[in-house]
């Protein structure tokens, strides 16, 4: 048994050793390839334990429902995509698809299937293009269940990809690079498909939400310096016309990845800067090395003004209705306060750089709104919604949750170790699992959101 003075001794070793390893993780995140390794996670999936992509019926699709097949970029990279038939569609065409033989890998060309055919010959039929958070694949987690819901509403079909370096797509993850993939799905439903924007929304959530913002972005204003020029300059002249969709949904963004790296917590637990809150000179230091900074909140308020007064990029008419106009590039964020990977602040944080930072704490003026405050949302005190209208400007919506996907675990003692019990049954522990960052994509917050943007249901 150690002496009673030998106690010290340890505990400042421990901690010793604590901080050292601390501060090689910090060096190491010095460094770009480490920084995209922690950063994107792409290398974190379960393909290494048999997930089959090219077998959607495993994640609980119906056959043929999913029709996997290769995109290519425009700078040589081959992404993974999935298309989902909307189920209402797919029950009216099902003996058809069932009785189809398809090759067990993605299909040599999207274009000469029968999903291409129900997706395009009908001109009232609807596009989310949905883009994923970090880590994982396609198919990982929550996102196959998002799939499915969004397939429930009507004539909705899905498209969605692995970003380069995630899955079966090929090349490394990188802010351009992943900026370059957007672009590139929404560029062939736009060309190749022949979709156009007025059906099309674009959905993110996490990571995703940045790669919407800077896709967002790049489509209303596609000489804006706030996208990198090597993505700017990948796309031919003719793809250059300022365009708006019907909706941008994003679910738990963040602000910056900057900001966000002052406050994150791996697996909402773990801090990464927190520890160096008192040494504000050193997080400043190691945030200004990152490579990929995400400016999420700034190209957002650049796509807002992109489209202020735009008359053309503001409103559409409707091909299937005609001489009916419906308004245009709609944005709504949708946040849960239990949020413990992003916290639901970087939401607040996004309102208050859209509209500008006023006089009075917590009132931000828009300068063209004959003089109006915006009062920015606030979940300190519970769910909040948001809703600003101005006349010549894109339509703004901001809700906070108070849920988002929590749950319990009990564990209980047994004498030699804890085991998970199913209800409070004598524990001597209890957690709180917060799936509020993950989960909340799959909620009808985030459902309704995409049906107002379709219909136009604001008011």
């Amino acid at each position: 048994m150690s002496s009673p003075s030998n106690i010290p001794w340890r505990l400042g070793t421990i901690a010793g050793a604590a901080v050292g390893i601390y501060a090689i993780l910090l060096g190491a995140l010095l460094t770009p390839q480490i920084q995209r390794f922690a950063l994107y996670a792409n290398k974190i999936n379960t393909l290494w334990l048999g997930d089959d992509l090219n077998d959607p019926e495993a994640y609980g699709f119906a056959p043929n429902q999913v029709t996997p097949f290769n995109l290519r970029t425009a700078d040589g990279e081959v992404l993974y995509a999935w298309h989902v038939l909307p189920l209402d569609v797919y029950t009216r065409n099902e003996k058809a698809l069932r009785a189809e033989e398809r090759p067990h890998r993605p299909v040599e060309d999207f274009t000469k299937t029968s999903a291409f055919r129900l997706l395009t010959e009908d001109d009232t039929a609807r596009v989310v293009v949905t883009f994923h958070g970090n880590a994982g694949h396609i198919a990982q987690g929550w996102r196959t269940d998002t799939y499915r819901n969004l397939a429930l509403q009507a004539n909705t079909h899905i498209l969605t990809i692995d970003y380069r370096g995630f899955g079966h797509s090929t090349g490394s993850p990188s802010e351009a690079g992943l900026v370059t993939d957007g672009t590139a799905l929404i560029d062939y439903i736009i060309r190749e498909l022949g979709i156009p924007p007025s059906r099309m929304l674009i959905l993110g959530q996490s990571l995703g939400t940045a790669v919407c913002s800077a896709v967002a972005l790049h489509f209303a204003d596609p000489q804006n310096s706030l996208i990198a020029a090597e993505v700017r300059n990948l796309r031919p002249a003719q793809y250059k016309t300022p365009t708006a969709f019907a909706g941008v949904v994003l679910v738990a963004p963040f602000s910056s990845l900057p900001s966000l790296m002052l406050t994150y917590r791996i697996g909402g637990l773990l801090p990464i800067l927190l520890p160096l809150r008192p040494f504000p000179w050193l997080a400043t230091r190691l945030t200004s090395t990152m490579a990929d900074k995400w400016l999420s909140a700034e190209r957002l308020e650049a796509y807002y003004h992109s489209l202020s007064n735009n008359t053309s990029l503001l409103s559409a008419v409707e091909r299937n209705v005609k001489g009916v106009n419906r308004s245009m590039g709609s944005l709504q964020l949708v946040h849960s306060r239990r949020d413990m990977d992003i916290p639901y602040h970087q939401t607040e944080t996004i309102c208050r750089r859209i509209f500008g930072e006023g006089a009075e704490p917590g009132v931000y003026e828009e300068k063209d709104d004959g003089g109006k405050g915006v009062k920015c949302i606030d979940g300190t005190h519970g769910a909040t919604m948001l809703d600003v209208k101005a006349e010549g400007r894109p339509r703004v919506r901001f809700e906070i949750v108070e849920y988002g996907g929590e749950f319990l675990l009990y564990f209980s003692w047994n004498g030699s170790k804890f085991t998970v019990v199913k209800a409070w049954s004598k524990p001597i522990l209890m957690l709180i699992c917060s799936a509020g960052h993950n989960r909340i994509i799959t909620y009808s917050q985030v459902a309704a959101a995409i049906n107002r943007a379709f219909e136009d249901l604001f008011d």
